[in-house]
């Protein structure tokens, strides 16, 4: 009879509970600041009126995480009570992959390929999409080609624009040197990476960055450069 006596008083003091405080958490990244705990705060104070000091039995946490999900900068949400009433609120906040600037103004694609707005209080500082965008055969060539970019820490520390010309194909635009790298579609991609990362690495010295204006992979298993 003693577990049965012991589970039951432990029912009894989880019904006489209380919220007594509230405890939100940004569980991610510092890089990201599109929300802030204070901010999560307010929103449960918002959303839940009278929250403080209503019995925890009385509050749906799985309701809570909902609420947060649909919020624009905010992947996932875990919301539970722990000793003594406290209401903690974890947060995952969307991670940007590319800053998209088109003719019906700007946006973020975060990870999943998934659009997310701007945020007046923080910049993501990311790879940036602009040109013809409209020219592309489908936004998910674009999402394919940054998560490449995104996901690859040379390439990721090189590569700061992606530029569509007329005919929807990508021009990449390097931090180094002066060129422009005429990419082309994503048609055999990695090889095209793959291509470019050998001249980086093994064609060119230290002299010759400055000296071509254009990297052309269009051609397949060539690369062309232009003086």
């Amino acid at each position: 009879m003693y577990f049965p006596i012991v589970f039951s008083f432990v029912l009894i003091e989880k019904n006489n509970l209380v919220c007594s405080t509230i405890e939100p958490a940004i569980c991610d990244s510092a890089d990201n600041k599109f929300i802030t705990s204070s901010e999560v705060r307010n929103l449960v104070i918002e959303k839940y009126p009278g929250l403080l000091g209503r019995q925890i039995d009385e509050v749906s946490c799985e309701e809570m995480e909902v609420f947060f999900r649909n919020h624009p900068a905010i992947q996932t949400c875990e919301a539970y009570f722990t000793h003594g009433g406290a209401l903690h609120v974890d947060v995952i906040q969307r991670e940007p992959l590319v800053r998209v600037f088109g003719n019906l103004g700007s946006y973020y694609l975060d990870t999943y390929g998934q659009r997310m707005p701007l945020f007046t209080n923080h910049t993501a500082h990311v790879l940036v999409a602009s040109g013809y965008l409209a020219r592309l055969k489908s936004e998910k060539h674009l999402v394919a080609l940054a998560q490449k970019i995104y996901n690859d820490p040379f390439w990721k520390a090189q590569i700061e624009q992606i530029y569509v010309d007329e005919n929807g194909h990508f021009i990449l635009v390097p931090r180094v040197g002066v060129h422009i790298i005429e990419f082309g579609s994503i048609y055999q991609m990695d090889e095209k990476f793959r291509n470019l990362y050998a001249l980086y690495t093994h064609g060119w010295d230290a002299r010759e960055w400055n000296l071509y204006t254009k990297v052309n992979l269009k051609y397949n298993g060539q690369i062309v450069c232009t003086k």
